[in-house]
Order: C-alpha cells, then sequence, then structure tokens
C-alpha cells in the first residue's frame, strides 16, 4: 500500500470518527485562550502544510498524526485540566512544527499569523 492510500485510508477513519477538518478547526476556537497565540499560530502552519499540494505525504502522515492527538479526548494530560491538559499535545505540535519548519512556504507562514490573528480578534 503506497503512503497516499494510507493517508486516505487513516483521513476516512478520522472523518468517520469526528476527528476531521471541522472538529480540528471547532477546537482550536474553543481552546484558543487556553493554548495562546503562538501555539494557535503552529497548528494552523500545520494544517495549510497539511493542505498543501507540494507537502510530502509522509510529512502529511506526521501532521495527521498530531492534530489527531491534539484532537484526541484521550491523551497523557486530559484537556480539561486547563492549560496544564495541553502540555503533552503542544509538545506534540512543538516537535512536529520544529521537524516539519524547512517545509513552510512563505505563504503558509502568512495564511497561519492571518488565521492566528483573526482567531484572537486582532
Amino acid at each position: 500500500m503506497t503512503d497516499a492510500n494510507k493517508l486516505q485510508q487513516i483521513q476516512e477513519k478520522f472523518r468517520r470518527r469526528r476527528l476531521d477538518e471541522r472538529g480540528f478547526l471547532a477546537k482550536l476556537k474553543k481552546y484558543a485562550g487556553k493554548i495562546g497565540k503562538p501555539a494557535a499560530k503552529q497548528l494552523y502552519a500545520l494544517y495549510f502544510l497539511l493542505k498543501s499540494k507540494s507537502t510530502p505525504t509522509r510529512s502529511k502522515l506526521i501532521i495527521v498524526g498530531a492534530l489527531v492527538y491534539f484532537l484526541s479526548p484521550i491523551d497523557s494530560i486530559p484537556d480539561l485540566m486547563g492549560p496544564l491538559g495541553f502540555s503533552d499535545d503542544l509538545a506534540v505540535i512543538a516537535l512536529v512544527y520544529a521537524q516539519l519548519k524547512n517545509l513552510l512556504t512563505d505563504d503558509i507562514v502568512q495564511q497561519a499569523k492571518t488565521a492566528a490573528d483573526k482567531l484572537f480578534g486582532e
């Protein structure tokens, strides 16, 4: 099975569990104040990188894993514990962001900044 087929299967499974784009954007909006603007900007950057046609499939698989970890109610530290509850999620996001930073184009960085500014009412 090719990487593209794996990605497609994973995305379909997540859609059925409501771990999809809509769920991601809703959770990001709901918890933006708790995670802060820099983390929101990184999440948006990964999101736009995932949607980019030029992003390699393997990188997309890594991004999907990180974003699903953010979405999942089951993780190392429950999100209901306030800001501390997101520390594990943010660590995963920061790690993936750092690993894939070289793939970020100026356009994706600007899209992420604009989306985060809008989310925070700026």
